[in-house]
């Protein structure tokens, strides 16, 4: 549904991105099995549909420890991961911005994910030395994501002008569950412009052939 939607807003790709398998419920060889058949059923959807491009992604949990919740074997099912904090929102800003670029240096860990963790009238966001990160992303080709969500909208707009300024890139998404939120890209595309980014800042303007090149380079 989700790619029969995206042909229908003009899309030439769409990243499937479910969270990593809970590692507590999980034993590894499990952890591998569903990432194995979860592949091979978007290869399966790759074959049936080829007006949009599928890319294989999977948002992945930085733990506590830096470390990402999945181990290298299981990387070995994904073209690139998008990698996000879920827990210990109160780590201090100096602990909290080393285990995120500990995350982010995986070589298949392209895109940080929401990136200041807030939601809108519910819940503040950890601390980050935001100087640190967006000269990590810099450096080290990483993206910083631009959530569409509407109680996230995450980044600011504030920090999108400051990261453009230094020439961070960013990956626009609308973190759907179900199809009709895919509609919400709108709330992404108004956040953007609103810390000044044009397309040239959004990896995600570019063509299928150019932005699977960045992902998997």
């Amino acid at each position: 549904d989700m790619l029969k939607h995206a042909r229908d807003l003009g899309y030439e790709y769409l990243g499937f991105s479910e969270h990593n398998p809970s590692t507590s419920n999980h034993t590894k060889n499990q952890i591998y099995s569903i990432l194995a058949g979860r592949k091979e059923k978007i290869e399966q959807l790759s074959e049936s549909i080829k007006n949009v491009h599928i890319i294989n992604l999977l948002e992945v949990d930085i733990l506590p420890n830096g470390q990402l919740a999945i181990d290298g074997k299981a990387f070995n099912y994904i073209e690139g991961a998008i990698v996000s904090i879920h827990s210990d929102f109160r780590t201090p800003r100096d602990e909290m911005t080393k285990r995120v670029l500990n995350g982010l240096s995986h070589p298949k860990a392209r895109i940080f994910a929401h990136p200041s963790g807030r939601l809108i009238n519910q819940r503040d966001g950890y601390d980050l030395d935001w100087d640190k990160l967006f000269d990590f992303a810099l450096k080290n080709n990483k993206a910083i994501e631009i959530n569409a969500w509407p109680t996230r909208v995450d980044l600011t707009d504030q920090l999108i002008f400051e990261a453009r300024k230094l020439g961070v890139k960013f990956v626009i998404d609308t973190d759907a569950h179900a199809t009709y939120q895919m509609d919400n890209m709108f709330y992404g595309v108004s956040v953007a412009r609103r810390g000044w980014c044009t397309p040239a800042n959004i990896l995600n303007t570019l063509p299928y052939d150019e932005f699977y090149k960045w992902l998997t380079g």
